[in-house]
């Protein structure tokens, strides 16, 4: 037997109402839920063939939701219900009559007989489900939701974002657990209006972490997930990122320690910045290219500019230095390309290291090199930054032999 589990109504006592009001007449509710949608489009085709009559008289109880209006609407459903008893939507309008009048016993009534005569009107739904989760029923509030949101994809735009919310909640976590499927039909659009919507992104990951199982692998959904990671290590819930990653389609659990995996040209499997990241831009940048023992990265900036090229996290398992190599190098006057690393986790968190200027004539190329990392550090943000200098063409540096390393010594 379902028990009522007590929600906090700070998190849900806002979008629960909007959600009620949102039953009917979407385009005249909006501007007071905040859902910019078309009218009655989450109700489906069906709705349109109620009678003008009806459609107006559910418009005004919205427009004014007064003791005037909801007698009408019981007078019009039960009037509409002694012609045509088996009517959802004539049940569905003596219910929200009902519920004007404050009586919710009889509301619910009303809602769970259209219920029994279809399962398929999305306004019952949305009414039971926003009724149940105002209760602390989340189970069955999320079935009516289910039931809903299978029969009307299109209602997924416009109720998702305020039903997302449940993943903020630990109870609401635990009970949606079992949607979080790859055959769910409405998975797709929670990921999507949870990572644009939440105000945190840890909950939606500690959502996927608590399953212990691969996250559901479906077409479009790998956007959701990279832009997934990108919030968590944004938001510095790099624990979550950490624990996150190995679950994620496609990741490959090696990255997160090895600093050379990756495929020419691309990142190669994984997300960054655990792959590595290099911008989208034409100021600095770069990518990464075949070398001996992994990969090299080919870098720019150009002139008269300062930014970071190429970009990683990853956990270091206790490595003292970090090693590479200068392969080829084109500076400007004025330019520099800088190893910066940055402990962002553990007893170093907050220790930041520079390497010497790597556009330095004076330094040797084809010659391993090295700096320290932060001692006790769990996670590392490495970041190669380029000053373009004073020129025409870019400044460049190609490196290579990246790797971590217990030495105790290096140059």
């Amino acid at each position: 037997m379902t028990s009522a589990i007590k929600l906090t109504p700070k998190l849900f006592l806002g979008w629960l109402v909007g959600l009620g009001l949102a039953v009917l007449a979407f385009s005249q509710a909006a501007a007071s839920v905040g859902l910019a949608v078309e009218s009655f489009r989450p109700l489906g085709g069906g709705f349109f063939s109620w009678r003008a009559g009806q459609m107006r008289l559910s418009i005004e109880m919205f427009e004014s939701p007064d003791k005037a209006n909801a007698k009408r609407a019981i007078a019009v459903g039960q009037s509409t219900l002694r012609l045509a008893p088996l009517t959802p939507r004539s049940l569905w309008l003596v219910g929200r009559g009902r519920e004007l009048q404050a009586d919710m016993p009889r509301a619910r009534q009303a809602m769970r007989q259209a219920e029994r005569v279809s399962r398929r009107d999305g306004a019952v739904e949305l009414w039971l489900g926003a009724d149940n989760l105002r209760r602390g029923l989340i189970a069955a509030g999320l079935r009516n939701f289910d039931i809903m949101l299978r029969g009307d994809r299109e209602a997924a735009v416009s109720i998702m974002p305020r039903l997302s919310l449940i993943v903020l909640s630990p109870d609401g976590r635990r009970h949606l657990a079992p949607y979080i499927r790859g055959d769910n039909p409405w998975f797709l659009d929670l990921m999507h209006a949870a990572v644009k919507n939440l105000p945190r992104a840890a909950p939606l990951a500690t959502l996927l972490i608590d399953r212990g199982k691969k996250a559901p692998d479906i077409p479009d959904v790998r956007p959701a997930y990279a832009a997934l990671v990108e919030r968590l290590v944004r938001e510095r819930s790099y624990r979550e990122a950490l624990q996150l990653y190995p679950l994620l389609p496609g990741a490959d659990p090696d990255s997160l320690h090895d600093i050379s995996r990756a495929s020419e040209g691309a990142t190669g499997e994984g997300y960054p910045p655990f792959a590595w990241y290099f911008p989208d831009s034409n100021v600095q940048s770069g990518t990464a290219v075949a070398a001996a023992g992994g990969i090299g990265l080919d870098l720019f900036g150009s002139p008269g500019t300062v930014g970071v090229a190429a970009s990683k996290l990853l956990d270091p398992q206790g490595a003292t230095r970090f090693l590479w190599q200068i392969d080829d190098r084109m500076a400007n006057v004025q330019a520099a390309a800088n190893w910066r690393i940055t402990c962002l986790m553990g007893k170093g968190s907050g220790v930041i290291l520079e390497s010497v200027n790597l556009l330095d004539e004076a330094l040797p190329q084809q010659r391993a090199m090295s700096m320290g990392i932060p001692a006790g550090c769990g996670l590392l943000k490495i970041d190669m930054q380029i000053a373009g200098g004073i020129g025409r063409t870019p400044a460049t540096i190609v490196v290579s032999g990246l790797k971590l390393s217990n030495a105790k010594s290096g140059r």
